[in-house]
């Protein structure tokens, strides 16, 4: 009986451990307050994007899992709600393309946000990277980049 009292709690603590970690990833990196940036930095952001676990999705996920980043993305504030609403409608949605990171920064000077998507590559999976440079007020692209 005294090995029960002991035992119980225990296998309480590591499920309830258990089921906290199985809960949602986070899809996307944000900076709220992020850096400043000009034309020669793209490239270097690009690379140095860390996909997470979105670089094994494929194609056919890639929708469900999209619409799961704008959600969490909306849950940062009406600022990243609205850039998560000019995401929906105006990039198309046939693509399969996940946002990972998202930074409110400059670029040339001007207030900005910095989208860094994966993109599916040859093989299916979503392994490439696609950058934009959007406006922060009128939310339009000022830049754009590919990466394979």
């Amino acid at each position: 009986m005294g090995v029960r009292r002991v035992l119980l709690p225990l296998v309480l603590l590591l499920v309830a451990t258990t089921l906290l970690s199985c809960g949602p990833t986070d899809i996307v990196t944000y900076v709220p307050e992020g850096g400043i940036y000009g034309s020669d930095d793209l490239a270097t952001l690009i690379a140095s994007a860390d996909l997470g676990t979105t670089a094994a999705v494929t194609t056919g996920e890639a929708s469900e899992i999209r619409q799961d980043a704008l959600t969490q993305l909306r849950g940062y504030g009406d600022a990243a709600a609205a850039l998560a609403d000019t995401l929906t409608s105006d990039f198309p949605l046939d693509m399969a393309a996940v946002p990972v990171y998202v930074e409110r920064g400059s670029y040339e000077g001007e207030p900005a946000w910095i989208v860094i998507e994966a993109t599916a590559d040859d093989a299916g999976t979503l392994t490439s990277r696609r950058l934009w440079v959007l406006s922060y007020t009128e939310r339009t692209v000022i830049a754009a980049q590919s990466a394979r």
